[in-house]
C-alpha cells in the first residue's frame, strides 16, 4: 500500500470520512450533514487537481474517488430522501432513495467508459447530491422527491454538462472576435509605426515608382516609341 500513499488519495480518504459522518448525522442534523457533503464536494475537486499535478498512475485513486463519490453524493442524499417521506406514504421516500442510489451507481460506473473532452456525459454525482440536499433543506418534501427523480434521470442521461474549466474558458463571442481583433491590432500597430517615421511613405512611393519606370525602360522597343 505504500505506493498509494499520496496526498491526493489522503484527501479523498478525508472526503470519504466526511461522507460517513454525514450519513450518521442525517436523522438528527440534516443541515450539518449537508455541510459535510458540500465539504466532500470541495475535497473532490482538490484531490483531482493534486492527482493531475503529481502525474503517474491514477488507477487506485480513481477507484477510491469513485467509492467516495458513491457514499457522499449517492448514499447520503438517498438516506436523506428516505427521512423526509410524506406521512401518508412512508414507503415513497425509500423508493425514491433507491432510485437515487441506482442512478448514481450507474453514473459512476459509466464515467470511466465514456470520456468527452471538456464535458461530462450525464449530470455529475457531486452536483446532483449537493443540489438534492439543499432542496431537502429548503423545499417541501413533495418538491424534493420530484427533484430527486429528475436529478436521477439527469445523472443517467446522455446530456453533456461542461466541466468547470471549460465553462470558465468559454466566453460568449470570444472565439468569433478573436481573429478580427488581432488583425485590427496588427494593422493599427503598422500604421502607428508608419506614422512614427516621417517621409518614409513618400520615399517608399518614389522608390516603387522608380522601379516600375526602370523595368519599362529595360523592355525592348519601349524606349523608341514617340
Amino acid at each position: 500500500m505504500r505506493p498509494h500513499l499520496r496526498l491526493a488519495n489522503l484527501v479523498t480518504s478525508v472526503s470519504l470520512l466526511a461522507g460517513l459522518l454525514a450519513l450518521l448525522l442525517v436523522p438528527t442534523s440534516l443541515g450539518l450533514a449537508a455541510g459535510l457533503v458540500l465539504l466532500s464536494a470541495a475535497l473532490d475537486g482538490v484531490d483531482g487537481a493534486l492527482a493531475r499535478r503529481a502525474g503517474g498512475d491514477h488507477t487506485f485513486g480513481a477507484q477510491l474517488d469513485s467509492l467516495s463519490d458513491f457514499l457522499c453524493f449517492c448514499v447520503v442524499p438517498a438516506y436523506a430522501v428516505h427521512t423526509v417521506s410524506p406521512d401518508g406514504a412512508p414507503w415513497l421516500g425509500g423508493v425514491v432513495g433507491g432510485v437515487v442510489v441506482v442512478a448514481g451507481a450507474w453514473r459512476l460506473s459509466r464515467f470511466p467508459l465514456v470520456q468527452v473532452q471538456g464535458a461530462f456525459v450525464g449530470l455529475p454525482t457531486p452536483a446532483a447530491g449537493c443540489l438534492l440536499l439543499v432542496l431537502l433543506l429548503w423545499s417541501p418534501p413533495a418538491v424534493a422527491l420530484l427533484a430527486a427523480v429528475a436529478l436521477s434521470a439527469l445523472m443517467v442521461s446522455s446530456l453533456r454538462f461542461p466541466t468547470v474549466l471549460a465553462a470558465a474558458r468559454a466566453r460568449p463571442g470570444r472565439p468569433q472576435l478573436r481573429r478580427p481583433l488581432r488583425r485590427t491590432a496588427r494593422v493599427l500597430e503598422r500604421a502607428r509605426r508608419h506614422r512614427a517615421r516621417p517621409g518614409r511613405g513618400r520615399q517608399d512611393t518614389r522608390r516603387r515608382a522608380g522601379q516600375v519606370l526602370g523595368s519599362l525602360r529595360r523592355r525592348p522597343g519601349l524606349g523608341d516609341r514617340s
